[in-house]
């Protein structure tokens, strides 16, 4: 069976739910968007202040049956065969986006990020076995600033061929990444039926949405666009300082997103996120790695599998500013945490999803194959046993030649040809790499190999006229 973790007890995630529901039915959330109060006013919410929404738990509950569990869950891609399923927990990472540096690959040094650096990362991200959803790991500096995210999809596209998510601006965002999937996948009924894309929506702890994000969020609701739906509140900041108030408040804020996208178009197809995170009181710094980071991770997932949904969880962003011990320790602690519980985790981000290291997603990549084979499923049976091997080879006796160790020993034991477990003097007659040396070397030969075409000229072309006709108009 799977090892779990869990902080909250059943009786702790039922006290918080109804926490929750009390929040939404007694407090309330703001929704800055007619079409939205419209939508809640129809289905009998009280609407005081003029945009603040309260609602009864009656109507969170319709909503949540109506809600696609994991089971019925799938982010295509445009490829089918890296289709990513929740049917059962199979741990993976996904880009974060929209860092603004990189750390140059050949320089060493840190610069603004551009859209050929998108192009490069997006392209690695690919190629590597444990990113299951790609996305813009950057989002450039050197394009028109009103159009960074138009830029960024397009990019995307023409250089994955798995699921992408992404930011999108409003209404106009969506429509154009729409567009922009319909010439990839051929035409819009075909992109409609897979839509390969999600977008992401963040509550504006606490208790509220921007109009912006609002727009966006039910457009994609009614063309069955996947949301990455996110609160991400800070302690003692944007919600209370301790955890299971913070969680019962984040925890109310997606409630009540899901309420909407149902009643705009019941199934539509949501991931439970939570970017609740902590702040350093003498700084005022924020931290996407600290220990209670960790913790909400793992509270904020049993409170969307308490609700049958797929979990994404950013969970190897790290405060560290390079690839050095601190941040391996923040990818090991909360990157194996997380995993336990949640189903794709955001990854390959330094500097508070600020920086992207090249080497880093190679890094990350074997970290997550570390992780996964740690939480694999251990079966307890007559071939693990072994116990007619045990007879066989007897005291004393040795199981290297034994056909069982031949049969299991490439599932059972981890490799890595990044991490390093050689003796010092092999290591050091090899060069004595760091794993970052080794990391950036395999990169390096991934960018040195010719990018294969996923798209065709025309489809690329017609997606970049999108981008000039949205950078003309906004």
């Amino acid at each position: 069976m799977n090892p779990t973790l869990n902080f909250l007890t059943p009786a702790d995630i039922e006290t918080i739910h109804e926490c929750s529901l009390k929040i939404l039915r007694e407090i309330g959330m703001r929704f800055p968007a007619k079409e939205a109060l419209e939508f809640f006013e129809r289905a009998g919410a009280t609407i005081i202040d003029n945009d603040i929404v309260r609602m009864d738990e009656s109507l969170v509950n319709d909503a949540l049956k109506k809600t696609l569990k994991r089971n019925e869950m799938t982010l295509f891609a445009l490829d089918p065969e890296k289709d990513v399923s929740f049917a059962s927990h199979d741990p993976g990472i996904t880009c974060m986006t929209m860092a603004t540096s990189v750390i140059d690959p050949w320089s060493g040094k840190k610069r603004s990020a551009t859209n050929k650096d998108l192009e490069q990362l997006v392209r690695i991200a690919d190629q590597l076995e444990h990113i299951k959803v790609s996305g813009g790991p950057v989002t450039p500096q050197d394009v028109e600033y009103t159009v960074c995210d138009w830029h960024t999809w397009a990019t995307c596209m023409k250089n994955t061929t798995k699921h992408i998510t992404g930011g999108v601006l409003g209404y106009r965002g969506v429509k154009d990444a729409i567009e922009m999937g319909s010439i990839a996948a051929g035409s819009r009924e075909a992109f409609l039926k897979r839509p390969f894309i999600s977008g992401w929506v963040l509550t504006l702890p606490p208790l509220s949405m921007d109009t912006a994000s609002l727009e966006a969020m039910m457009e994609m609701n009614r063309n069955n666009i996947p949301i990455m739906l996110s609160s991400g509140p800070i302690l003692g900041n944007t919600s209370p300082v301790t955890i299971p108030g913070m969680v019962a408040q984040a925890h109310a804020e997606i409630l009540a997103c899901i309420t909407l996208s149902q009643l705009i178009n019941p199934g539509a197809p949501l991931v439970y996120t939570s970017f609740a995170r902590g702040m350093n009181m003498k700084t005022t710094n924020i931290s996407m790695a600290g220990p209670e980071f960790a913790v909400l991770k793992v509270a904020m997932s049993q409170m969307g599998l308490f609700l049958d949904l797929p979990i994404r969880m950013p969970s190897m962003l790290r405060d560290a500013k390079v690839l050095d011990a601190q941040a391996g320790f923040e990818t090991g602690m909360v990157g194996t945490l997380s995993s336990f519980n949640a189903d794709i985790m955001d990854a390959m981000q330094l500097d508070t999803d600020m920086v992207v290291d090249y080497p880093d997603l190679v890094f990350c990549n074997d970290c997550m194959a570390f992780i996964q084979h740690a939480l694999r499923d251990i079966s307890v049976d007559s071939t693990s046993l072994a116990f007619d091997v045990i007879k066989e080879v007897g005291p004393g006796g040795n199981f290297l030649a034994t056909q069982h160790t031949f049969n299991n020993f490439k599932t059972e034991l981890w490799h890595s040809d990044l991490f390093d477990h050689d003796n010092w003097d092999n290591w050091e007659a090899k060069g004595s790499k760091t794993i970052r040396d080794k990391a950036l070397e395999k990169v390096c030969n991934m960018l040195e190999q010719e990018a294969p075409s996923i798209l065709s000229s025309d489809q690329e072309l017609a997606i970049d006229k999108i981008v000039e006709k949205a950078a003309k108009e906004l």
